[in-house]
């Protein structure tokens, strides 16, 4: 579990990646057609990159960009993140 800090002690990065914590940041993501729409469909048109390769999906959130690296023909994805919790 995540280790709870103080708002006083907070850095920038600490803010920063705590905000992906929040389902707002990714509601407004999801919701950005033009952005998920054009990483879709540049993962979708070039499927020989993805047939049969591992893809690691680094800071994943929603893991909307794994599901599209999957469909697209990756034989396995791994999503990564480093919080804890949405909420």
């Amino acid at each position: 579990m995540a280790k709870l800090i103080n708002p006083e002690e907070m850095t920038s990065r600490d803010y920063y990646f705590d905000s992906y914590a929040h389902f707002g940041i990714h509601e407004e993501m999801l919701k950005d057609e033009v952005r998920t729409l054009t990483y879709r469909n540049s993962m979708y048109h070039n499927k020989h990159v993805f047939k049969d390769k591992v893809v690691l999906d680094v800071g994943s959130g929603t893991g909307i960009l794994s599901m599209f690296a999957a469909k697209a023909g990756a034989k396995k994805v791994y999503g990564v993140r480093r919080f804890s919790v949405i909420f």
